[in-house]
């Protein structure tokens, strides 16, 4: 079963600039950080905000750094074994930018996918967007008592 939270997507749009981009944050990410995902292609580039996923008593939570985005641009999408978040990014500038010297800040489309491993109450999921972080928390599920009887002898 699969449930989308929130679906909003901007149009894409392509040119000269935005590939210069892509090539350049190819080459930092290459040498920077190997872990990054960075996928560049014709149609469109894919890349992987900041994650922590962690475990507290109560549920499993992801936390992504996104700043700058509204909730209205961010998609969850979720099943029995982890979610998945995508949605885009878009860049503003005040001025449009004659060429860049340093490129830091990801812009277009991004997505995430967490394996939980474990039992999650589905229908308690809980996301929320604050001061530029995306926090999804998935309750754990409570475990179940079997009351088990001792067999009676005869």
């Amino acid at each position: 079963m699969q449930r989308v939270v929130y679906l909003r997507r901007a149009p894409s749009r392509r040119d000269q600039r935005s590939l210069q981009q892509q090539l350049e944050r190819a080459f930092q990410n290459q040498w920077a950080s190997p872990g990054t995902l960075l996928v560049v292609s014709p149609r469109h580039e894919i890349w992987q905000p900041p994650t922590d996923v962690y475990e507290t008593e109560q549920a499993f939570v992801v936390r992504l750094e996104l700043a700058g985005m509204r909730d209205a641009e961010i998609a969850i999408t979720l099943d029995e074994h982890g979610l998945r978040i995508e949605g885009q990014r878009p860049e503003q500038h005040e001025q449009p930018p004659l060429g860049y010297r340093q490129m830091g800040i990801n812009y277009g489309a991004f997505a995430v996918e967490i394996f939980v491993g474990q039992p999650f109450d589905i229908e308690r999921v809980s996301a929320r967007y604050d001061d530029g972080f995306l926090i999804v928390e998935l309750p754990r599920v409570a475990p179940t008592r079997v009351a088990i009887t001792p067999l009676s002898k005869q």
